[in-house]
């Protein structure tokens, strides 16, 4: 088959607050999100002519019909979801997992990852806790063959005073999750930069598309992670999200 441009890109629900003077956790809800945004993200399938795009902290809410706008003006025509929680940055919506496709999805599993329950109290004195993150596992038909693509959304551990290494049992669950489902690709907001080293399964198995910085604050969190012998290019682009537009070009998979 012709070359797979498959890309990850977590939204920020559509709205991106870059307001840093504000501490994460305490920033305002808007009020709506952002159509700026929806307009860019479909520009952008339709000038990379992607075949997937796996989404993080994409709307799910269907009274909104995010992803189903997506898919209107796009080639994107197969699509499935995973919601998870409620939006932080958009008022009276609720987010998770998309993955959409040129190519039929046979099958989609998803599931949520253990969570540590960890709190966090900001100096505004409110009180937040860590939300729920899973990952989906879609089946998708390319004609000659079939692939799997796992899409996940890691813990923000920094945010609630903590990091990857004090929560490792998040990591063995994921471990286990490589293993049972043994995904092609895997890709994702890992929210940690030694994700390699905290799954043993993906050192096994996999190569980074990237080893860039993929938000505007200088983390390495975002990637796609490939089959070993893969032949492949990877493009960045940065748009309105704080996380970049990453996209792999694969030859031979």
């Amino acid at each position: 088959m012709k070359k797979l441009k498959i890309a990850t890109f977590n939204i920020s629900g559509g709205f991106y607050i870059g307001d840093e003077s504000t501490e994460y956790l305490d920033r305002p809800a808007a009020e709506r999100f952002d159509d700026k945004m929806l307009n860019e993200i479909i520009e952008n399938i339709n000038n990379e002519d992607l075949d997937i795009i796996c989404f993080q902290e994409i709307i799910t809410t269907k009274e909104i019909a995010y992803i189903e706008k997506i898919a209107e003006k796009t080639k994107l025509k197969y699509f499935e979801d995973f919601e998870i929680h409620d939006c932080n940055l958009v008022k009276n919506t609720r987010n998770g997992l998309a993955i959409m496709s040129k190519y039929p999805i046979t099958k989609t599993y998803t599931g949520f990852f253990p969570n540590p329950l960890i709190q966090k109290t900001t100096s505004s004195g409110k009180t937040y806790n860590l939300f729920n993150k899973g990952y989906m596992i879609s089946k998708i038909n390319l004609g000659k063959n079939e692939i799997s693509i796992l899409n996940h959304h890691g813990f923000p551990f920094r945010r609630f005073n903590s990091c990857a290494k004090n929560n490792l049992e998040v990591f063995s669950h994921f471990n286990n999750v490589i293993k049972m489902f043994d995904p092609t690709l895997v890709t994702g907001d890992f929210n940690t930069e030694d994700f390699t080293e905290l799954v043993e399964e993906f050192d096994k198995r996999y190569i980074k598309a990237t080893n860039e910085e993929t938000t505007v604050d200088g983390k390495k969190f975002d990637n796609i992670l490939l089959p070993k012998n893969t032949k492949f290019k990877t493009d960045i682009l940065k748009l309105l999200s704080d996380h970049f537009l990453l996209v792999a070009t694969i030859e031979n998979l």
